[in-house]
């Protein structure tokens, strides 16, 4: 299991543009450009540990190193800030918000 979870950190992936991040009033959200806009259910509310991940998945670098940005932001334990990352990661795979970019 552990090999599988670092292989994953080597993985880049980049954001979906036919989604469009916001912030407002304070609020981070996600939002598809695509499909009914009108549905309040393809509205996503980002925390701040999400909202610095999206800004992060450019496709230039790994999960790891974005893991890396995470602890040294936040005051989290190396483990929890890869578990909440790869979580992340696999929503954002199920509502098709990020791609592997083709090399």
């Amino acid at each position: 299991m552990r090999k599988h979870k670092m292989a994953e950190l080597e993985k880049i992936y980049r954001r979906n543009d036919n989604f469009v991040f916001r912030q407002i009033e304070g609020e981070t959200i996600l939002v598809p450009i695509r499909g009914n806009i009108g549905d309040l259910d393809c509205i996503f509310s980002l925390n701040s540990v999400g909202a610095l991940v999206w800004e992060h998945l450019d496709g230039s670098q790994d999960l790891g190193a974005i893991k890396n940005r995470i602890t040294a932001e936040y005051d989290i334990a190396d483990d929890k800030a890869e578990k909440d990352l790869l979580l992340f990661i696999e929503e954002m795979k199920t509502i098709a918000a990020v791609t592997i970019p083709s090399r």
